[in-house]
Formats: structure tokens, C-alpha cells, sequence
């Protein structure tokens, strides 16, 4: 497993127009967890050094694992009140 999932130079979750949140954190997950450390990791940053949501649910994804539904509709609301 990659050994910076969890660390980043910089949070660029605020960046831009508002993304589609929910939609990009749940189609990523299903692939992190399907892949191995060559699957892509969802965005412009393929190192991770920032944080965007577009690679969150990977980073999650890679560290959780397979998990059901109702975990991950639970981590993504704990990820939008941790940025509030």
C-alpha cells in the first residue's frame, strides 16, 4: 500500500466551482479496492501530494477496503463536516 494515503502538501478540497462531492467519492472506491498500486488515483495529482475529493475516496478506499454501503455514506457525511 502507498504510504502517503494519508499524508498531503496541500487541501485543495476548496478549490474551484463546488464538485460533485458524493458522486466522485463513491466511484473511486469500488476501483481503489479492486486495484493495486498502479490503479489510477483519480485526478491531476497522481503522487498525492494534495488533497482533493477527486482522490479522497481513493486514499479511503485503499485503506478501508470493501465495506458496505451505509460505512461509506457515513465516512463521506464525516469527510464533508471535518472540511466544514
Amino acid at each position: 500500500m502507498p504510504s502517503n494515503l494519508i499524508e498531503y502538501d496541500e487541501d485543495h478540497r476548496r478549490d474551484g466551482p463546488e464538485p460533485d462531492r458524493q458522486g466522485a467519492f463513491k466511484r473511486g472506491w469500488g476501483a481503489a479496492v479492486k486495484g493495486n498500486d498502479e490503479s489510477p488515483r483519480y485526478g491531476d495529482d497522481p503522487e498525492l501530494t494534495n488533497l482533493t475529493w477527486d482522490n479522497l475516496r481513493y486514499r479511503l478506499g485503499r485503506l478501508f477496503g470493501p465495506t458496505c454501503d451505509e460505512l461509506k455514506q457515513e465516512l463521506f457525511e464525516w469527510c464533508v463536516n471535518q472540511q466544514k
